[in-house]
């Protein structure tokens, strides 16, 4: 018999992680569906790896009753969708929680940003509305490039980079046709002014508000198929490197804002010319932890079991900095066009890159395939790992290089 439980609401996808971390500690993880249906996008998980399954129906008094008699010793979120009934349920449980009080801050888009600056967090220009002239009189006073999208989405689907106040207007009315990734309807969005620089990851862990960088990594993008700033490769960084100092320190201010004080959390955050400046911040844990155990010796979910059930041992280590054995990348190709994949031209070449981990192929040949514009269009995505910064660098330079029109036979 476990020595404790601890309930994950939407443990799917690097989520169902969970159940192996806590594992080895002696726990059991109680599944939490946040809805009747499985959330967009994930795939299903063996449920009889869980001590329990729960779904919720929309009764989450009555679910936090079931949950109540699991005798959880904490509830957390597992992915997006999982994060404002995590609170809820901590809440009512009387367990570690960050609360209901700031849920919204750490969902809804256009509240985060405004509660950094309401707190003093410098945050970016924005504006939610569901009004075209409102929004196309402050794009035309923002000048410069707009980023449009969905108040509550992920993967970044519905992103719209809008260069005049008429590309705005037009995401307005496609994103309120479509409405989000889950199936809710769009009536407002939320326009955001355009962030210059570069985008780094920072991946934290938080226990009773002592917050613990556990991974940081700079992005790498892309223009391609109408999209600006398409995610091509994330690189491992070292902790000590600048400019992580710098943007952990700003992570930490951010965090707080928020009123993240438990569990995992991932943050995209853009180095500007004016200092460091939030994206979008997730109160869950990041999609890329299967690598850093092998890399960093311990990641998110190895901090997560320590926030939660070894707090004195999370207190102890807390403030360490982490210590990268290699370099790394995370690098996904981007397909140019719509069709049947015949066949790729050049995978083999990738594969003998010097710094070549492995690869996973999502498209393969005789698939239907679509341009890349988000986070779930990638036909494929490989990982490298060298000794040498320099030869990493090298080699992803050459997978743009390889990736493109020649790359793909389509029909």
């Amino acid at each position: 018999m476990a020595a404790f439980r601890v309930a994950v609401v939407d443990a799917f996808g690097a989520a169902f992680g969970h159940v192996d971390a806590f594992g080895a500690v002696g726990g059991e993880v109680v599944q939490v569906q946040s809805t009747p249906e499985l959330p967009f996008g994930v795939d299903p998980v063996d449920p009889g790896r869980f001590g329990r399954v729960l779904v919720h129906d929309g009764g989450v008094d009555a679910l936090a009753e079931r949950l109540a008699a699991l005798r959880p010793v904490a509830v957390l979120a597992g992915r997006e969708t999982g994060v404002e009934l995590a609170d809820a349920l901590s809440e009512r449980l009387g367990l570690p929680s960050n609360g209901t009080a700031a849920s919204a801050a750490r969902r809804d888009k256009y509240v985060q940003i405004e509660t950094l600056k309401a707190r003093g967090v410098p945050g970016m220009r924005q504006l939610r509305t569901g009004d075209p002239d409102e929004l196309r009189a402050w794009h035309r006073r923002l000048g410069g490039v707009a980023v449009v999208k969905p108040l509550r989405s992920y993967w970044g689907d519905g992103v719209s980079f809008c260069d005049a106040p008429g590309d705005s207007v037009a995401a307005l009315h496609r994103l309120r046709a479509r409405g989000t990734v889950q199936g809710e309807p769009i009536e407002e969005v939320v326009a955001q002014e355009y962030l210059v620089g570069t985008e780094y990851v920072l991946n934290t862990v938080s226990s009773g508000g002592t917050h613990q960088l556990t991974d940081a990594w700079r992005t790498e993008r892309i223009t391609a198929n109408g999209v600006r700033d398409l995610v091509v490769a994330q690189v491992l960084l070292r902790c000590d490197e600048p400019p992580v100092p710098e943007l952990a320190a700003y992570g930490r201010r951010v965090l707080d804002a928020l009123d993240i004080r438990y569990g995992a959390a991932h943050l995209e955050v853009k180095l500007t010319p004016d200092g460091p400046r939030l994206v979008e911040a997730g109160a869950r844990m990041s999609g890329l932890p299967y690598y850093t155990a092998h890399l960093l010796g311990e990641g998110q979910l190895e901090w997560v079991v320590d926030a939660y059930v070894r707090p004195e041992r999370f207190r102890a280590r807390a403030g360490r900095g982490y210590r990268r054995r290699h370099a790394f990348a995370w690098a996904a190709l981007v397909a140019p066009a719509a069709g049947r994949l015949v066949r790729y031209r050049a995978l083999d070449r990738i594969a003998e890159l010097e710094s070549f981990r492995d690869l996973t192929v999502l498209v393969g040949p005789g698939d239907p395939i679509s341009p890349t514009t988000y986070d779930r269009g990638y036909p494929a995505t490989l990982t490298l790992e060298h000794p040498v910064d320099a030869v990493l660098q090298r080699d992803l330079n050459t997978v743009r290089h390889l990736d493109g029109d020649g790359m793909y036979e389509i029909e």
